[in-house]
This record gives structure tokens, sequence and C-alpha cells, in this order.
């Protein structure tokens, strides 16, 4: 991954061309790169998920306005991290990325051990910097479109990515020139199969029910029912308590 592929710059310009479902391809490209950097920064999963739903959800009617697909993927990613803004910066000294464990990888021990170093380091960087790091050498943005996308001025952009890279350089014996390349190569964190998710938020639950209620017949007849039900319960509850302080004064007198 370094950092895309080809053929995303050319599904852009047929989405351009009048063709939506070029889009709808580029978002599900994007998908897995976006998640596993919401993943480094919030420590989240269903919170991570979430975002990318969400971010795709909001930035596909704006789509039309940007004229690359460098300029879409800077939406995107401002979009999700506007989203996810609230769980942002979180601690990820302690998250672990279960794609190290699987088999089929076939990684040699010894370089196994230097990505599990790397991944240490780059979890344990203060937050600015990680955000910076991840979006330079991981997912190949410039400074300018880094400040663009976290609002940073153009300057601290520089600082950050000046003090992340020192520190994953010293990790890696001093060897500057392996930090780009290792970056790409640390392992995507794996995201969740959606059918098996066993929690859920309630703004999933809820978009849910409503989508229940407009494809059933009757749906919004059953939805209204309950919600009036429940505003009767609360009526009911409001009315005794007025009976039950009215009674009370008339035998104080």
């Amino acid at each position: 991954m370094r950092f895309r592929p080809a053929q995303l710059s050319t599904l852009f310009k047929k989405f351009k061309d009048g063709d939506p479902e070029a889009l709808e391809s580029i978002l599900a490209s994007e998908k897995e790169r976006l998640f596993d950097f919401l993943m480094r920064m919030t420590g989240q999963i269903s919170g991570s998920m979430e975002a990318c739903h969400d971010a795709a959800n909001k930035v596909y009617s704006l789509a039309d306005r940007e004229d690359t697909l460098q300029d879409f993927l800077v939406l995107l990613y401002k979009t999700a991290r506007g989203i996810a803004i609230e769980i942002w910066n979180a601690d990820t000294s302690r998250l672990e990325n279960a794609a190290y464990e699987a088999e089929e990888l076939g990684l040699k021990d010894k370089t196994k051990q230097v990505y599990l170093a790397l991944e240490h380091v780059v979890r344990s960087l203060p937050a600015k910097q990680r955000e910076v790091l991840l979006l330079h050498e991981r997912l190949g943005f410039s400074p300018d479109e880094i400040a663009e996308i976290t609002g940073y001025g153009h300057s601290d952009v520089e600082e950050f990515f000046a003090q992340a890279l020192g520190v994953t350089e010293a990790a890696l014996s001093g060897d500057a020139d392996k930090v780009p390349e290792m970056m790409t190569k640390i392992l995507t964190f794996p995201m969740l199969d959606e059918s098996n998710d066993g929690t859920q938020n309630l703004s999933l639950v809820f978009r849910d029910l409503k989508k229940s209620s407009r494809a059933t017949p009757g749906g919004w007849f059953r939805l209204f029912l309950g919600l009036g039900f429940l505003s009767a319960l609360a009526y009911a509850a409001w009315h005794h308590q007025l009976i039950f302080e009215f009674a009370q004064a008339i035998l104080k007198q």
C-alpha cells in the first residue's frame, strides 16, 4: 500500500463523467484504510466502523464538488475525523492488532518482531504526532492536505511530523530510510464482519427502526402507536401526582 490502487483515479474520472457506481467502488476500496486510521487514533472498533459508514454517507452527495480524487479523499478523512472527534486522541498504547496472529501470514519471527516493535512505537506516540505520521507516511497526504484534514497549522504539521519521525527512526536503530517503507507494511486492523457484530449503538438501532417503519406496511402506524402509548403513561403518572398532591392539601386543612 504505497498508497492506493492506481485504478482509483480512473474510477473518479468515471464518476465525474456521470457514473455513480464508480464512487461506490472508491469508497469500498478506501474503507479498509479509513477504518485502520480511525482504529489507530481512537482504539474503538464500533466507533470506527460507525464513523466509516457515516462519513461515506455524508460525502457521497458532496463528491461532485471535488475536482480530483485526492481532493475527495481529503474531504472523506476530514469528515470521518469530525464524526469521531469525541473519541479522538485516545490512549492506544495497549491496542493490539489481531492481524499479527493470523497463521497464514507466514511472517518470519524476526520480521514480525520488527513490525510489532514499530506498532508499539506508533501506538505510544502522542496523538497529534501519531495522527500526522499516519496521514503522511501511511496514507500519502501532503502537509497542506494534513493541515486541511486536521485543522492544525502548517508549521505545526511539520513539527509534529519531525517529532514522530525522530521517535520512529530511533526505534529502527536510527535508519530513517526504513520508516516510510515500514509504515506502509505494518498490518491493517481487520474490520469486523458486521453480521457478527454483537454490539450496536443506539443511533444504529434507531436507524434500523426507521428503516423497518418505512419498509413494513403499517410500520409508521405501529411506531406512532408505541410513542402514543408511552406518552399516555407519562400523562397518567403526571395526572396521578396532581390528584395525590390535591388530596394532601385537603387533608392538611
